[in-house]
């Protein structure tokens, strides 16, 4: 195995102590241009880095910002794929104009249980946090350790906390006015509701469909509360035993409203013919299946949760560092007039 040149070899290299290397290298101490000249050819010449670990333990610094995320994974039916490597992208490209590292740590929501502690072992310098790791008890004890932190898709965060969320409510709202435009007034919302964005998403349905005058059914009720993605394909069974179906669906992500698609034709429900069905995140998978869906910025988002971790590292506040980022709503085919309007 080769070995990795040192700073005692950079100092031979130079004819120079190890002291004057790492001054140089630091940029501390006065010394001549030339013997600044002469250490930084020889550092060139031999490939050498400092020591990353005695860096940091000399400094307190690691360089390193801490990403908890959701896993990227292919089964998974809320499609998080798109979300999750569009918002790293924004993150990694953001926080390499600073040259800082990135540590991904990465667990399924439902998991949860996370403690405060396992983000201060001395890793990172700072932490962006999707939702479902850290309780609302959890945040703000680790807020109150003074780790830099940004959450990602959170309401209600302490002061102490930057945050970046998206705009659920205008986007819903647009979803239920396409569809009303459309002369749908039997809309349903279908979607899980382990997280502050699904929460928003469904009050802001039920908030559209008052201003438009629209009450939604009590049957449909249960299918707006689901407890997973996954539990959309129970939520559609019941629903096809219902007297009166809905005519059109909103969905609280595209995995969910991908799959009602796939479960609603396998019963011979044409999409849009008999029902419309809109999503949200507008995916990859959206996109493929024609599905009218809800854009949400997702590499912005990790870009802006990157200029903000900056911002915290250089003395800002928390509460200086809040970002509500536009979404707007891309009309396809999932989406037309109930069958009654077109006198079918």
């Amino acid at each position: 195995m080769a070995r990795h040149p040192t700073i005692n070899d950079v100092a031979r290299a130079a004819g120079v102590s190890v002291g004057t290397v790492s001054n140089v290298l630091n940029g501390k101490g006065r010394h001549r241009d030339t013997t600044r000249a002469r250490v930084r050819r020889a550092a060139a010449s031999l490939h050498y880095r400092p020591n990353a670990l005695i860096r940091s333990l000399q400094t307190g610094k690691t360089n390193t910002v801490g990403v908890f995320t959701w896993r990227v994974h292919t089964e998974y039916l809320g499609d998080w794929r798109n979300v999750s490597l569009d918002l790293l992208r924004g993150i990694s490209e953001g926080l390499s104009r600073s040259a800082r590292d990135v540590l991904l740590y990465a667990r399924h929501p439902h998991e949860g249980g996370v403690d405060p502690a396992y983000f201060l072992d001395g890793r990172v310098d700072a932490v962006i946090l999707a939702p479902g790791g850290l309780s609302a008890d959890g945040l703000a004890q680790l807020a109150a350790t003074g780790l830099p932190i940004v959450t990602l898709y959170q309401a209600g965060v302490p002061d102490a906390v930057a945050s970046v969320r998206i705009d659920n409510a205008s986007g819903i709202r647009a979803a239920v006015s396409h569809l009303v435009e459309l002369g749908h007034s039997r809309i349903a919302f279908v979607s899980p509701g382990y997280n502050d964005d699904f929460r928003e998403r469904r009050q802001a349905y039920l908030d559209a469909m008052a201003e438009h005058g629209l009450a939604p059914s009590q049957d449909w009720e249960p299918f707006g509360v689901m407890e997973r993605e996954i539990d959309v394909v129970g939520a559609i069974e019941r629903m096809m035993h219902l007297p009166e179906l809905p005519t059109a669906l909103i969905c609280g992500n595209d995995g969910v409203a991908t799959e009602a698609v796939r479960l609603l034709g396998d019963r011979g429900i044409e999409v849009p013919g008999d029902m419309s069905v809109c999503g949200f995140d507008d995916s990859e998978a959206a996109r493929s299946a024609d599905l009218t869906s809800v854009y949400q910025p997702a590499e912005d988002v990790g870009a802006t949760a990157a200029r903000f971790v900056e911002a915290l590292l250089d003395g800002a506040k928390g509460h200086e560092c809040r970002a509500v980022l536009p979404v707007r709503l891309m009309t396809r085919n999932s989406t037309g007039a109930p069958r009654e309007q077109r006198g079918v």
